[in-house]
């Protein structure tokens, strides 16, 4: 009997299960990169050293093409990439890795979605704290944990914001 699981794939028995083990780390991962770079500014590459195989066994089980993690994580780290070759040190080499890795679990559609989706929340998050006086424009905000909110929410919903977003120009 096949169900469907989390990410509307098609999945039945053992294999089920072990997605699901893989969606709690990839979930528990980043809540713990989120946390610490809030804490200390730094993304952890030890939490990335365990999401890395973690992503690569979820999109071999079927969840995605192989091809399709393999770019998500090239597309991502080639934005930010850029991003932190630009800013002379104002984004950090840990986010680079960071969206690296997520885009092995989301594929490129959900790395694009998830990092749109991290720049509108950490933009906004940065413009309130400017205007109650918490921050100004030369201060640092860790990006760790809206890269995190926007990979939790593209890994559920990337399919309908992007059928979302396309409806409005056609």
């Amino acid at each position: 009997m096949k169900t469907v699981l989390l990410t509307g794939h098609f999945l039945s028995g053992a294999a089920e299960g072990t997605q699901l083990v893989l969606v709690g780390i990839f979930l528990l991962g980043l809540a713990a990169e989120a946390y610490v770079d809030l804490r200390h500014m730094i993304i952890l590459d030890e939490i990335l050293l365990v999401l890395i195989p973690a992503g690569l066994l979820y999109a071999g089980m079927g969840a995605m093409h192989w091809q399709d993690s393999l770019a998500g994580a090239l597309t991502g780290s080639s934005v930010l990439g850029v991003v932190w070759l630009l800013s002379g040190g104002g984004l950090g080499l840990g986010d680079v890795k960071f969206i690296g890795v997520l885009g092995l679990w989301l594929g490129v559609s959900g790395v694009v979605t998830g990092l749109a989706l991290a720049f509108v929340t950490g933009g906004v998050a940065a413009a309130v704290l400017c205007l109650f006086g918490n921050a100004s424009l030369q201060s640092k905000v860790p990006f760790g944990p809206f890269l995190s909110l926007g990979a939790v929410i593209s890994f559920f919903y990337s399919s309908r914001i992007l059928s979302w977003y396309w409806s409005l120009f056609i």
